[in-house]
């Protein structure tokens, strides 16, 4: 297993803040470990007989009419963004951001990027600095809405605190199977746009998320072996106030999975989120080479220049 730690410049910060904020957020680790739920399939994750059973979840129909909407298109900066919709699984729409250059260089890798768990989904301002650093670094990038996010909102979810959805999806076991069974199928026909739609080889086709799209890249990263790379951004196995989830939808039993396609992981040292020790690290220990593990000495956040910069090499060496 590679495991590199990079160190962030950046603006000066005093000594004096530096160690109060080293101090406080190891009192939240430390009072993170005392508390932290763990589950017996990040010590054991199910054998290959179970886990066949779970791929039944994700089961869909890839005859099903795509049924794309383009909605609008805009360019900026020498990049064009289409704005549509596809039929995932009938009846259920999915609304997309595909982004290329204004060239419209072929034969160009393409990437499905999963956005974090904020309300504007694919449209968040992580989501867009994540797609830029894509597309300048030689990728078409296809990024998706999930379901309760974005254009995709619902009654379920209306502030989008934490607190909300740990206690409306997150802690609801079934219901958050459902929507990682859904989510599954819907990068599964994302996938299927981009090779059948939008003209992408089926060999060259990787998976990037960030935050919960990175706890669920691990997941659909597992399932579906046809994505050639996982890059996960700010994930791990549960965030800050998850409870338990049931074990077809643990990234524990998924994250071993996807070995042997390369795998990346960048989180960070002081993410309150994502914890480091009690989050990150056990599944780190399950994921299987090739895998690349950097560490920026940061929050919760979208992966900061540095790192941009690495994870588009490390696609670049691997897609």
């Amino acid at each position: 297993m590679s495991a590199t730690g990079l160190r962030i410049g950046g603006a000066a910060v005093s000594v004096v803040m530096a160690a109060v904020f080293i101090a406080q957020a190891a009192f939240v680790s430390t009072a993170r470990r005392a508390q932290s739920p763990q589950d017996e399939w990040l010590t054991s994750p199910v054998d290959d007989q179970t886990f066949r059973t779970y791929l039944d979840f994700f089961a869909y129909d890839p005859d099903v009419s795509f049924d794309i909407r383009v909605i609008g298109e805009e360019e900026q900066d020498g990049i064009r963004k289409e704005h549509l919709s596809f039929q995932s699984t009938p009846g259920v729409r999915v609304f997309a951001n595909y982004y290329r250059p204004i060239a419209g260089i072929q034969g160009r890798p393409a990437i499905l990027l999963l956005h974090g768990g904020v309300a504007g989904g694919k449209d968040a301002r992580s989501s867009q600095i994540l797609a830029d650093a894509l597309v300048r670094g030689g990728f078409n990038v296809l990024a998706i809405d999930f379901l309760y996010y974005g254009e995709r909102k619902t009654d379920l979810l209306s502030t989008f605190t934490n607190q909300e959805k740990s206690q409306r999806l997150y802690n609801q076991p079934s219901l958050y199977l459902t929507w990682i069974a859904q989510t599954v199928k819907d990068a599964g026909r994302a996938f299927d746009l981009l090779v059948r739609e939008k003209g992408a080889d089926a060999e060259h086709v990787g998976l990037v998320g960030f935050s919960r799209g990175a706890q669920v890249a691990s997941i659909v990263g597992g399932a579906d072996q046809r994505f050639a790379v996982v890059a996960m951004l700010y994930g791990g196995h549960f965030d800050a106030l998850e409870t338990g989830h049931r074990p077809a939808a643990c990234p524990a039993n998924y994250i071993g999975r996807i070995s042997p396609r390369p795998l990346l992981m960048i989180n960070g040292t002081l993410d309150s989120d994502y914890d480091k020790e009690t989050s990150v690290e056990p599944l780190q220990r399950l994921a299987r080479e090739p895998v690349t593990i950097l560490w920026a000495e940061t929050q919760h956040s979208v992966p900061p220049q540095e790192f941009r910069a690495a994870l588009v090499e490390w696609l670049r060496e691997n897609l």
